[in-house]
């Protein structure tokens, strides 16, 4: 009979931590600092669970952003802020008492979240083994390894004036992991263009560009506007600080091909001043219930020309779909 390798490893886990528990006073070793003050040394972290999930988190990169490493998409801040809090706010709440020691190793063993963090050198800094949540849930069982060695007892940790277990924070779905930002422009200066088409009424299509300290705004035809109004246009800009998708949509590929077969509703085009491009192709969802005979509440995106669906929220969306009579009156169709 063929032995299943992954089956073995939490049993393999459990007998190194029970040995390493077991081991003579002079070599069992007591971990028991966990946090890490100097966070801003974190450069990644790898979350893994005894049911061999995984996910790493790094921002390992020219620009120093928090990325997924694979697939590669930008991580969630919220996420990445909240773990960095964690590794610094950690404490110990009390110690597992002798009599439940070997317990509570052997529930680690079976069930836990590894976590690995390395700094800007991929060295390991620490590896926190992450159990259940006490009976109470006000505290999380926890082991530590620094250094190569692995502490001898488990601590039931927590970050003080947070109720609940720790271990929920640490999860390895990319699809939560992943920051739903498709437009994040906090300073509107870095955006050096935005081209805006509808394709059902043309006249209505405009682009802005930036040159030195002017703004134009151009008709369909690529025409300078000469009279509109700056503040508008300014503040239109501003509107692209948090855009995001809602949702991912997991359909069939022949349904994507018959949407991206279709002319989107809107296109919008963006240049930040890096020369970095983001094309979106935004389209309608029909509803027959609907009066105008379209989904007012959703419709369905694509990113830079990609094979990904994605759904978008009028709420956060409609308001960067302005027609050019909104800027201007001196319209030349």
């Amino acid at each position: 009979m063929k032995l299943n390798y992954y089956f073995l490893l939490p049993i393999l886990f459990g007998v190194a931590l029970l040995t390493s528990n077991c081991n003579s006073k002079n070599t069992a070793v007591d971990l028991k600092d966990f946090s890490i003050k100097d966070t801003a040394n974190i450069y990644s972290f790898t979350i893994a669970t005894s049911n061999q999930d995984s996910i790493t988190i790094t921002r390992n990169n020219e620009k120093r952003v928090w990325m997924i490493k694979e697939p590669h998409y930008r991580a969630t801040k919220s996420s990445v802020d909240l773990i960095m809090e964690t590794f610094y706010r950690i404490k110990i709440k009390q110690d597992v008492s002798k009599n439940a020691e070997k317990n509570v190793i052997k529930r680690l063993a079976v069930n836990h979240k590894r976590v690995d963090i390395f700094n800007q050198k991929n060295e390991l800094i620490k590896t926190w083994y992450i159990g259940s949540p006490t009976p109470d849930h006000l505290g999380t069982f926890m082991l530590l390894k620094k250094d190569g060695k692995k502490g001898s007892r488990p601590y039931i940790m927590h970050k003080p004036g947070v109720y609940g277990s720790l271990d929920i924070r640490f999860f390895t779905d990319w699809t939560s992991w992943r920051s739903p930002q498709i437009f994040h422009y906090p300073n509107s200066y870095d955006i050096q263009s935005v081209k805006v088409s509808y394709n059902d009424f043309d006249h209505e299509s405009f682009s802005i560009k930036r040159k030195n300290e002017v703004i134009i705004l151009s008709n369909q035809n690529d025409s300078t506007i000469e009279n509109f109004d700056t503040i508008q246009l300014k503040h239109y800009l501003t509107h692209y600080n948090n855009i995001c998708y809602n949702k991912i949509m997991f359909v069939n590929q022949h349904d994507k091909d018959s949407l991206f077969a279709l002319e989107p509703f809107i296109e919008i085009e963006l240049h930040n001043t890096s020369n970095e491009k983001t094309k979106v192709d935004f389209w309608r969802i029909k509803d027959e219930n609907s009066t105008t005979g379209w989904d007012k509440e959703y419709g369905l995106i694509r990113v830079n020309g990609n094979n990904e669906l994605l759904r978008a929220q009028y709420f956060n969306w409609d308001i960067l779909f302005k027609p050019l009579s909104f800027f201007s009156t001196d319209i030349i169709k």
